[in-house]
């Protein structure tokens, strides 16, 4: 299954995954297996993935989450345990964190 979530029209991330469940109670969604999450910056492959609305962030998690630019002007690519994008695409890695950009390499 595909769905698109997207703040404005301009900032689409798209989400795919084997099952995708809706939780009322705490208005999220959860994609689970095979997640893979493209924008129009970073692509991402995981285990399971959280949309929250109310926080606007999308968390990633499962080892490794893989995470590298879709951009050709700037390359870059790491994996973590967890990986959160908040809504204007900063990213956070969390947990045995890797990350290399250009000729720069840095784990955590």
């Amino acid at each position: 299954m595909s769905i698109n979530i997207s703040a404005t029209e301009s900032k689409k991330v798209n989400i795919e995954s084997d099952t995708v469940e809706y939780v009322q109670d705490t208005n999220s969604i959860f994609f689970l297996n095979n997640v893979k999450i493209a924008s129009d910056n970073i692509n991402i492959s995981a285990k399971e993935a959280i949309y929250d609305s109310e926080l606007d962030t999308i968390s990633v998690i499962g080892f490794p989450s893989v995470i590298t630019s879709s951009k050709k002007s700037t390359i870059f690519n790491g994996k973590a345990k967890k990986i959160i994008i908040y809504s204007n695409e900063k990213v956070h890695l969390v947990g045995n964190a890797s990350m290399s950009f250009e000729n720069i390499n840095v784990t955590s």
